[in-house]
């Protein structure tokens, strides 16, 4: 695959991309993947792409989908946006435990990686190869099968017989080697392949080639899902767990109708909404003495037709009882200069103070950073009710800060706890 520039667009953002025909051609196979409801290119060269952050790398087109956090509008700053956002993506990865590498990168190296986030996923994954490999070459004992004239192992008496009938002097045995031809190493070495494949930037092509070196006495092989469902992790192997989640992750493209695998298609795809839900999630559920839970309990608010699931976000128990529900959106309230949150929303929060007999719901939306300067609560609204009123609290959190503490502290102020 001949490398082609990445381009960029942000996730719920009409974006300018200029295309050659062959790139949109690719790009619209990939309507699949969001939906019709979730993708638009138009013959302006206009595109607008919803629900997911990422990037595909096909034969080509290479394009990430950044989350915004400038504005709704096309952004004049635009460089420092790209690296900002990127810098926010791999926080939300890190802290969602999305991804399992704890790497997030400074400004300096998204910079030294022009902004792309197929580089800088490659980046991290040579340099934890490189780091791992450079103390211990993962080696371990693997069964050979063999056809020779000395006998060592064990003699598989039957194949013996079926392929030596008359050559007396050879034997068919099977033993055990102490090798780094490893199944691990096999998948490890394929990825770098590829990889060397695609990438633009000389540095990780350089290293690339050195991890090649390190494995030049292993083999590669084709990678299907059984390949990698063999490999079993203990603490002789451990360490090379990250590792091995990286080298998943470039080759599964998990979304629907893409195939797994596909040599010239690399696709890391995340619901946005989803990575910021059980971000907030994480920093929630260190509470001490209060249950916190994620997507559950799941409740029919028409018990008896077993009509219309309900499935909060995160819900915090205290003894068998909720105290609060939490409802997260990554979307920006604040429109011009006003709060703005739909009837559908609040609606959605009375069906669940409704099914929980909960009394405190809030509604949880990332800080863009045009609304730095409104403070918390965004708005707040008490409900009558037959059983009491509900008060629904909107507040925005800062997800820039460099540690989860700050989202619980945005956040603690409002908790019934």
């Amino acid at each position: 695959m001949k490398p082609s520039e990445m381009i960029t667009v942000f996730e719920d953002r009409t974006c300018y991309v200029n295309l050659t025909p062959e790139q949109t051609k690719e790009l619209q196979s990939f309507e699949r993947i969001w939906g019709s409801q979730n993708f638009i290119v138009r013959s302006d060269h206009r595109v607008l792409l919803k629900k997911y952050v990422g990037f595909v790398a096909s034969k080509n087109l290479q394009i990430q989908i950044l989350p915004k956090i400038f504005r709704d509008g096309e952004s004049r700053e635009i460089e420092a946006e790209k690296e900002h956002s990127i810098q926010l993506l791999f926080r939300l990865l890190t802290y969602s435990n999305y991804l399992k590498v704890k790497e997030i990168p400074t400004p300096k190296m998204v910079s030294k990686y022009q902004n792309d986030i197929l580089e800088i996923f490659i980046a991290i994954f040579i340099k934890e190869f490189l780091n791992q490999f450079k103390v211990n070459v993962h080696r371990q004992y693997e069964p050979i099968e063999e056809n020779t004239q000395f006998i060592k192992g064990k003699i598989i008496f039957q194949k013996s017989l079926l392929r030596n009938r008359d050559l007396n002097y050879l034997h068919y045995v099977i033993y055990e080697e102490f090798t780094e031809d490893t199944l691990l190493n096999q998948i490890f070495k394929t990825t770098i392949e590829r990889l060397l494949r695609i990438t633009k930037i000389a540095e990780n092509k350089k290293r690339l080639k050195t991890g090649l070196l390190y494995l030049q006495h292993v083999q590669t092989i084709k990678l299907n899902q059984t390949i990698f469902d063999k490999i079993r992790f203990n603490r002789l192997n451990h360490q090379y767990l990250p590792l091995f989640n990286l080298s998943k992750l470039f080759y599964y493209n998990e979304q629907a109708g893409m195939s797994n695998g596909d040599e010239y298609t690399f696709t890391f795809l995340v619901p946005l909404n989803e990575l910021f839900e059980y971000t907030v999630y994480k920093a929630l559920k260190g509470l001490e003495e209060y249950s916190v839970l994620y997507h559950k309990p799941q409740k029919y608010l028409d018990k008896k037709n077993k009509a219309f699931m309900l499935k909060p976000d995160i819900t915090i128990f205290k003894d068998g009882k909720v105290e609060t529900i939490i409802d997260v959106k990554y979307k920006n309230p604040i429109h011009g200069i006003d709060v703005n949150v739909s009837q559908a929303d609040i609606y959605q929060m009375l069906s669940y103070s409704l099914a929980y007999n909960c009394k405190n719901i809030i509604l949880v939306y990332p800080m863009f950073r045009i609304n730095n300067g409104y403070i918390n609560p965004l708005g707040k609204y008490e409900i009558e009710t037959e059983n009491g009123i509900v008060k629904i609290t909107i507040i925005h959190v800062n997800i820039c800060r460099d540690n989860l503490d700050g989202i619980l502290n945005d956040l603690m102020e409002y908790l019934k706890i």
